[in-house]
């Protein structure tokens, strides 16, 4: 699920800032048609994927200050890259809990499952 997030915002940065956030409006509006959220919870499940999609974003464009391919720069972006996959985690159980506010668990796996099926088409 890591990696599906990681292809979709890897597209959304390639974007000007206010395309981006079009783009993960109308992604958020496509996902709440297909997994059937209805008004009033469809307002909130836009804006809270649209938070929740933002602050992913924040997390993987920090890049590694170690760029070089000495082992200690290898071995400080492989340590870079775990704590970013624990940021990201955290972030994905925490949202898990304000999903699941409005959403059923099947509403949430079908929202993960959509993600994947969007990034394996890029």
């Amino acid at each position: 699920m890591l990696c599906c997030l990681c292809g979709i915002l890897a597209v959304s940065f390639a974007q000007v800032p206010s395309e981006r956030m079009k783009a993960i409006h109308m992604a958020a509006v496509r996902i709440a048609d297909r997994i059937g959220v209805e008004e009033p919870a469809r307002s909130e499940f836009i804006q809270l994927y649209q938070a929740f999609k933002k602050e992913s974003a924040a997390i993987l464009s920090v890049k590694p200050a170690a760029t070089g391919n000495t082992e200690d720069d290898i071995e400080a972006k492989i340590s870079a890259d775990f704590e970013k996959s624990e940021k990201i985690l955290s972030l994905r159980k925490a949202y898990y809990e304000k999903f699941r506010t409005i959403l059923t668990p099947s509403q949430i796996q079908a929202m993960y499952d959509i993600e994947k099926e969007y990034n394996a088409r890029r």
